[in-house]
């Protein structure tokens, strides 16, 4: 992927895992029960990009060993949209989006469960593009439990980046307790991959 590493632990980054693992303040279960890859670009992700880079994760080539059944993925603004139509490759067990730019159609989400998160203060992407997911979902027959959505009122702006306010919902997003046994739960059938 392209650019600086040491971005995707910046300060700006705050809330995110690869940032709170780094810092010691992530969730006990992130830590304990998830292997967190952290890929970024500045040039927007395609399915196609993400499917080739998860082969090789499960590949022997890469030395990790991931169980297949139980991938998720996650991002936040670009890297939202990106988990979404990530997501649509049927890959993933869920997709956990934070403020996405964009989604794909709702049709090619069925049978993904999805959690997203977004402030309704948010300055940078508006909060009705996951109200608006939330309600796609429903329609295409995703459960409550499939299609979660979770709006705060006052996301925080992230840490250095003041006039981005209500852009940071990945500071609340991540550190919320439910989040990692929830995606615990969640296990793609490998049959249908």
């Amino acid at each position: 992927m392209h650019g600086n590493l040491q971005e995707i632990i910046s300060e700006g980054a705050t809330g995110t895992p690869p940032v709170e693992l780094t810092y010691g303040r992530a969730p006990k279960v992130l830590s304990s029960s998830f292997a967190v890859v952290a890929p970024h670009t500045k040039e927007g992700w395609s399915t196609e990009r993400v499917v080739k880079f998860l082969d090789f994760l499960l590949s022997e080539r890469s030395g990790i060993d991931l169980d297949p059944a139980r991938l998720y993925v996650t991002g936040h603004s670009m890297g939202g949209a990106g988990a979404l139509f990530a997501a649509t490759s049927k890959r993933f067990a869920a997709a956990v989006p934070v403020a996405p730019s964009g989604v794909p159609p709702a049709e090619r989400l069925r049978g993904v469960p999805i959690w997203a998160f977004h402030g309704k203060n948010d300055v940078i992407v508006p909060s009705y593009i996951t109200a608006e997911l939330g309600q796609s979902l429903r329609q295409q027959g995703a459960s409550q439990e499939q299609a979660k959505i979770t709006l705060y009122d006052n996301a925080p702006a992230p840490p250095g980046w003041p006039d981005y306010f209500g852009h940071a919902s990945t500071i609340p997003a991540y550190a919320e307790a439910d989040l990692y046994e929830w995606l615990l739960q969640q296990k793609l059938s490998l049959e249908s991959a």
